[in-house]
């Protein structure tokens, strides 16, 4: 599978795309829909995986069984490569707002999609830690009804709305990981997120980055899982001793972590 570190030393130089062709460079910024194509020469610059799980949006949507859903922020850099991960078959679909994000999912749910074997959601945290799903739309804290298949609702703001509706989606052997920043600094914030999931959730303690290596084991003392548990708000020490949350190997391959 190619690596991040080696589309950055070859197609990328600074915040520019390089043309290995003609040598020609433009900013990433200014790459728009094509980020790859070489604006002078015509070139694909775009990296060709070739590992053998590449495709996480098929076109019949019953048959996804990675679902990789990604909030950006709001830059054309982010945007651009974002969109360049959707392409290459790495993420499933990318968002600027949670609430879109949960139309999706119950759009997959109505289409029959479960039992997936891994579910990502990538977003950037913050340094309390306390964020595990947020939007350039800064809409997690907004909330609505959501309603169950049993008929009953409960109000829930989209953060959480969303991992109801993913909710579905999912089998006790499905590895959830959640990339956000930070995400594992506050243990109780993903045992909160394995309660409403009702199964076991990873995350990283620290400053976290998708990426396209296998690396991220090297890194192992920054990934944590944690179980569903009653006993939330408690310090990470307990929930450690208590072995409710455990220091582990991350579940997903396609992911890395900045030491």
């Amino acid at each position: 599978m190619i690596k991040l570190k080696t589309i950055l030393q070859e197609s990328i130089i600074g915040n520019k795309i390089h043309c290995s062709k003609c040598n020609w460079n433009w900013k990433i910024a200014d790459g728009g829909d094509d980020l790859y194509m070489c604006h002078k020469c015509g070139h694909d610059n775009t990296p060709k995986l070739t590992e053998k799980e590449k495709v996480v949006k098929p076109t019949d949507p019953t048959k996804i069984k990675k679902l990789r859903i990604v909030f950006a922020n709001d830059t054309k850099i982010e945007n651009a490569l974002s969109g360049l991960f959707v392409r290459l078959g790495l993420v499933t679909k990318t968002f600027s707002s949670i609430a879109d994000a949960i139309d999706y999912v119950l759009e997959l749910r109505k289409a029959g999609v479960s039992d997936l074997e891994e579910l990502v959601i990538g977003s950037h945290g913050t340094k309390t830690g306390t964020k595990l799903v947020g939007s350039a739309a800064k809409d997690q804290t907004i909330g609505r009804d959501f309603e169950y298949d049993d008929g009953s609702k409960k109000w829930h703001n989209y953060d959480e709305a969303l991992l109801v509706a993913c909710r579905d989606l999912i089998s006790p052997s499905t590895n959830i990981f959640f990339t956000a920043c930070y995400g594992a600094d506050q243990l109780n914030i993903l045992v909160h997120a394995a309660n409403i999931l009702g199964t076991t959730v990873y995350g990283a303690a620290g400053v976290s980055a998708p990426g396209l290596n296998k690396i991220l084991n090297k890194f192992s003392k920054k990934i944590f899982k944690c179980n569903p548990d009653q006993s939330e708000g408690l310090p990470n020490e307990v929930y450690l001793k208590e072995k409710i949350c455990s220091n582990t190997n991350s579940p997903i391959k396609w992911l890395r972590v900045k030491a």
